[in-house]
C-alpha cells in the first residue's frame, strides 16, 4: 500500500499552541534561547580574550592594489611600545574566513604573541580579488600587506615576527617566507614545501600534513607520503641531513636552519582544529621567535576548544529562537490567517519512506557529475563567474537546484496516480490553497513573505549586533554565518530565487511525499517529522562520504579525486552540507505543522541558507 490514512486526524492538533493558556510557555522557550545564545557567545568572547589578558580588535587596512583587508588582531594586554611582543600573521584557507583560524590565533596570543588573523582577499570581510591575470593581482591574497601592517605595529618587535597559514594560506604565507628573509619563523599546515625552498629559505620552516591529508598528493607529488617524502628531492634540498626522520628537528633557530615536518592523525580540513598540531605550532613558535617568559603556557593546555562549540551553541540557539518566536507572531491578528492544521490524512507506510529515501539518495549522488556539468559550462561555454562569482556556492545551489527539479518531476507522476486513483490532493500535501486544483491565494502568500523576512531578519540582526560586540560569529570547524559586507549582500539576491525554488520542491518531497504518520501529540509528531525529514536527506550524504574516506582512512586510497583535486574540495564540503541541513530541516517542519502548508518554512530556510553561503563562503577563482 503505497500510503495510509490514519484515524484520529486530531492526534496531532496544533490548535492547542495558538491558545491564550500557552502563550507563555513559548515567551518562556524564547527568552531561554535568547539567554544561552548570548550566554555562548559571552564564553566565546571570554575565551578569545583569555578572561581580559588578550585585547581582540577588529582592524582594516589598504592592500598595496587598493583591495581592503579585514583582519582580527589579538594582543596580549600587557604588549605595548616599551614592552613590544612577537607578531604571527595566520592565513586560513582556500574556502575559509579568519575565524577558521581562531584556533592557532588564541593559543598563540595568550602566549604572548601578537596575531593578526586575516580574512584573505576574497573572504569574509575583505574586498574582492582581481582577475589573476591583471599585473596588480596579489598572488598571497593580501599576506605580504598584512605581514608589513603587523611589522608596523608599535608594540610588535619588527625583528620577530613570524607567519603561518592552512592548506592555499599555507601556501601563501610560504611565498612571502620564501622571498622574505625578515620572516624569522614559518608554520605551514595542510600543504608542502617545493624545490624553491632551500636550507635557508624559508627560515626556520615546520611543515605539518596530516596523515590522511586529502590533497597530501597534490601537495607533495608522492603515492605514499609517509614512505617517501623524507627522501624527496624538496626535503634533501631543505634539510640539512641525508635521511631525516618526521617528528625532529634539525638545523639551528639561531641562524634561521630550523627544519621539522609533523604528521598528526587527521584530516585537511581537521588539521586547523588539531590539538597536536597547535601544540607542536606553539613549541616552535616559541623556539623561533622567543615571547616573554612570563606568558609561556604548556601547549598541551588549550582552550579554544570551548570557544568553538560555544560559536555552534549559540547558532543553534539562534535558529531554534525562530520557532516560539514564529510561534508567537502567527498569534498575532495580523499574522492568525496564516494558522492552518495539515491538511487531510495522508502518510506514507514504511517500505514507501524507504523507497523515496533511496530514490532520493540517488538524486542527491548526481553531486559531483552535476558540478562537473556546471564546471564544464563555465570554461567551455560561457564563464558564469562575473554574474555568480562563488565557484564553490555555484556548484552546490547547482546540484541542490537540478536535484529538486528532477524529483519534482518524479513526484508529478506519483501524484497523477495517486489522485487518480486515491482522491489526493495538492491540499493534502500542503501545496495547493484549494482542494480541487492548485492555487496560491495572494494575501496568505504575502503574509507568509513579510513573517519569514521578520524571522530571517531577527536571525541575521542577532548574529550581526553579537558580532559587532564581542567579535564572534556562528561558525563550528567551518565558517556558517557572520555579518554581510554590502557586496555580499547584493549578491544574496542573487543565489536567492535559486536556493528558494530548491526549498519549495524540497518541502513538497518531505512534508508532503514523504510525510510519515503523526504521533499521539504535536511536539512528539515534531520530533519523529525532524528526524525522518533529517535522515531522508543527511543518510545519503553520510554514505557518499563513507565512499570516500573508508577506503581513505583503511588503505590510503583517495576514490573521489577530480580534475586538479576539485572533487576532493566538493566532498570535503559535504560535512558542511550535512550541518546546514540538520539545522534547517526541523525549521521547515515546524512552520508545516504550524501553518499546513510549505511556503513559511522554505522562505525562512531559503533565507537562512543563503545567508550563510554568501556571508561565509569565498569569492575566487578555484585552485585547480
Amino acid at each position: 500500500m503505497l500510503f495510509v490514512y490514519v484515524k484520529g486526524e486530531n492526534r496531532m492538533d496544533t490548535k492547542r499552541l495558538f491558545e491564550a493558556g500557552h502563550g507563555n510557555k513559548a515567551w518562556v522557550v524564547f527568552l531561554i534561547c535568547l539567554a544561552i545564545m548570548a550566554g555562548a557567545v559571552v564564553v566565546a568572547s571570554l575565551i578569545q580574550t583569555d578572561f581580559g589578558r588578550v585585547a581582540v580588535t577588529n582592524v582594516t587596512y589598504e592592500n598595496f592594489n587598493g583591495i581592503p583587508i579585514r583582519a582580527k588582531l589579538l594582543v596580549p594586554a600587557e604588549a605595548s611600545p616599551d614592552h613590544r611582543v612577537p607578531g604571527v600573521v595566520y592565513i586560513h584557507g582556500y574556502q575559509n574566513n579568519r575565524e577558521t583560524g581562531d584556533a592557532y590565533c588564541i593559543e598563540l596570543a595568550k602566549r604572548g604573541f601578537a596575531v593578526l588573523n586575516i580574512d584573505a582577499i576574497g573572504r569574509g570581510n575583505s574586498g574582492i580579488p582581481t582577475d589573476p591575470k591583471d599585473p596588480d593581482f596579489d598572488k598571497t591574497y593580501g599576506g605580504r600587506t598584512s605581514l608589513a601592517y603587523l611589522r608596523a605595529l608599535p608594540f610588535v618587535n619588527a625583528d620577530s615576527v613570524g607567519m603561518l597559514g592552512h592548506s592555499l594560506g599555507a601556501e601563501m604565507a610560504y611565498e612571502v617566507g620564501l622571498t622574505d628573509p625578515t620572516v624569522k619563523a614559518l608554520v605551514i599546515t595542510g600543504f608542502a614545501y617545493t624545490l624553491d625552498a632551500t636550507l635557508t629559505r624559508p627560515r626556520n620552516m615546520l611543515m605539518i600534513l596530516g596523515k590522511w591529508d586529502e590533497f597530501r598528493k597534490r601537495m607533495t607529488g608522492t603515492r605514499h607520503f609517509e614512505a617517501e617524502w623524507m627522501r624527496t628531492p624538496q626535503t634533501k634540498q631543505v634539510f640539512p641531513v641525508k635521511e631525516p626522520e618526521f617528528g625532529k628537528t634539525y638545523g639551528n633557530f639561531s641562524d634561521g636552519t630550523a627544519r621539522r615536518v609533523f604528521v598528526p592523525r587527521t584530516i585537511h580540513f581537521q588539521e586547523s582544529h588539531s590539538h597536536a598540531a597547535i601544540a607542536e605550532t606553539l613549541a616552535w613558535m616559541k623556539q623561533a621567535l622567543h615571547p616573554p617568559d612570563r606568558y609561556w603556557i604548556d601547549p598541551d593546555r588549550q582552550t579554544w576548544q570551548i570557544k568553538e562549540w560555544a560559536t555552534l551553541i549559540a547558532m543553534l540557539s539562534c535558529f531554534a529562537s525562530l520557532l516560539p518566536l514564529g510561534l508567537m507572531l502567527l498569534r498575532a491578528r495580523f499574522f492568525s490567517p496564516l494558522q492552518g492544521p495539515v491538511s487531510g490524512s495522508y502518510a506514507c507506510s514504511y517500505k514507501t519512506y524507504f523507497k523515496f529515501v533511496g530514490l532520493n539518495g540517488l538524486l542527491m549522488w548526481l553531486f559531483l557529475p552535476l558540478i562537473l556539468i556546471l564546471f564544464a559550462v563555465h570554461i567551455y561555454l560561457a564563464p558564469i563567474d562575473r554574474i555568480f562569482p562563488m565557484m564553490m556556492v555555484n556548484g552546490v545551489v547547482w546540484w541542490f537546484f537540478w536535484i529538486n527539479i528532477i524529483g519534482f518531476l518524479i513526484f508529478r507522476r506519483w501524484f497523477r496516480k495517486r489522485a487518480a486513483k486515491d482522491g489526493l490532493t495538492l491540499a493534502d500535501l500542503g501545496i495547493s490553497y484549494r482542494q480541487d486544483r492548485f492555487a496560491l491565494d495572494g494575501a496568505m502568500i504575502s503574509k507568509t513573505v513579510m513573517l519569514a523576512a521578520i524571522l530571517f531578519a531577527f536571525a541575521y540582526f542577532s548574529e550581526h549586533f553579537l558580532e559587532q560586540i564581542f567579535i564572534v560569529d556562528f561558525r563550528f570547524i567551518f565558517p556558517f554565518a557572520s555579518d554581510l559586507t554590502p557586496y555580499r549582500a547584493k549578491l544574496c539576491l542573487v543565489y536567492f530565487p535559486f536556493i528558494l525554488i530548491g526549498f519549495v520542491l524540497m518541502g513538497i518531497f518531505l512534508h508532503g511525499q514523504l510525510r510519515r504518520s503523526r504521533k499521539r501529540t504535536w511536539f512528539n509528531t515534531f520530533v519523529a517529522w525532524s528526524f525522518t525529514n533529517t535522515f531522508a536527506l543527511v543518510a545519503p550524504l553520510i554514505l557518499f562520504l563513507m565512499i570516500q574516506y573508508i577506503p581513505l582512512f583503511a588503505t590510503g586510497f583517495i576514490p573521489l579525486v577530480g580534475p586538479g583535486g576539485m572533487f576532493v574540495s566538493f566532498v570535503i564540503n559535504l560535512f558542511h552540507i550535512i550541518v546546514v541541513l540538520i539545522m534547517v530541516i526541523p525549521v521547515s517542519t515546524w512552520f508545516f505543522q504550524l501553518t499546513g502548508k510549505i511556503y513559511l518554512g522554505a522562505i525562512v530556510n531559503a533565507s537562512l541558507v543563503t545567508w550563510m553561503f554568501v556571508s561565509s563562503q569565498v569569492i575566487a577563482p578555484i585552485p585547480v
